[in-house]
């Protein structure tokens, strides 16, 4: 089974880094790392697809939402969004 590279957008990254519980932020690291092995991981996370977006998903870690792309042809995952639930669906 192919590995998919995992791309985090710049903005998860600073996002990532202002949660201040410890055992959010790893939660929330641990479930985009499982993103290599799509979509054999997709079977142990919460994963719901976005309606009206193909070829994008959600992972609800907690409060926070992890939004997520995946182009098949070059085995690589794209994530694009990490927010609270009330804010993450008004941005993508």
């Amino acid at each position: 089974m192919p590995r998919y590279r995992v791309i985090v957008h710049l903005r998860v990254h600073r996002f990532l880094k202002g949660i201040e519980n410890q055992r959010q932020k790893l939660a929330i690291t641990e479930a985009m790392e499982k993103l290599e092995s799509y979509p054999m991981s997709l079977r142990e996370m919460d994963v719901a697809t976005i309606r009206g977006m193909k070829k994008t998903f959600r992972i609800r870690v907690s409060r926070y939402r992890i939004i997520f792309t995946v182009e098949k042809d070059e085995n690589t995952v794209y994530v694009t969004h990490l927010d609270a639930r009330k804010r993450v669906y008004k941005k993508s």
